[in-house]
């Protein structure tokens, strides 16, 4: 099965296991995934992104039955086929050398190319791009770091396994939440004017601080 973009749904976990070389090391990293985002329970239906790797009816009902025993159901499987999954960010080749160097390695990047509506929740292990909004009520949680080619009105949560280097950034950054870690902040309650610029969030002396990013 061959998807580029995620399904409109009110909660999507993709775990990304491209780098498996074959079926037991596919099992393996899908256990090891699967146990790290249990604590989360943000819903209970899984799109597993297979990369290059060609799958089996069997497989995929053994991937299944690891999955349930979690108490997740698998709602889709991505192949690439050829290798060009279209969703693997180049996009951040636009910003700045100085915002790459503080960015922390992670092996998977997602590329979501819609806006995310309100209900709607997207949970990443590695990092993020978004080619829309995040608007108010959506909310993009993930293991790295986010990359919002838009607005972000919603929640965002980076560096979600307690990655304090993660690295929130959007062309407009008016959230009613932003997590990095354990740290957050709030939108203020009294009105305010939003800065239209891109801005990018992160750790400093223990709390999120919000700068102007050069791009």
């Amino acid at each position: 099965m061959v998807n580029t973009a995620l399904e409109d749904a009110g909660t999507e976990i993709l775990i990304a296991l491209k780098r498996a070389r074959d079926f037991d090391e596919l099992k393996t990293a899908l256990v090891k995934k699967i146990s790290m985002i249990d604590d989360f329970r943000l819903g209970n239906e899984v799109i597993i992104d297979i990369g290059n790797y060609q799958i089996a009816s069997k497989q995929i009902r053994y991937l299944e039955d690891i999955l349930l025993d979690y108490g997740f159901h698998l709602k889709e499987i991505i192949s690439t086929g050829g290798g060009s999954d279209r969703r693997e960010s180049n996009m951040v080749d636009d910003y700045n050398e100085n915002f790459l160097s503080m960015m922390p390695d992670y092996e998977n990047t997602v590329m979501i190319c819609r806006h995310l509506r309100s209900g709607q929740k997207v949970f990443v292990e590695g990092n993020i791009v978004i080619l829309g909004d995040i608007n108010p009520g959506a909310e993009v949680i993930a293991g790295g770091n986010i990359l919002v080619m838009g607005s972000i009105k919603g929640m965002a949560h980076a560096g979600a396994f307690g990655d304090e280097s993660a690295l929130i950034a959007a062309l407009r950054l008016k959230p009613t939440q932003l997590r990095i870690a354990s740290h957050f902040t709030r939108a203020p309650d009294e009105e305010f004017i939003a800065i239209e610029r891109p801005e990018m969030a992160r750790i400093k002396t223990g709390k999120v601080v919000i700068e102007k990013l050069k791009i």
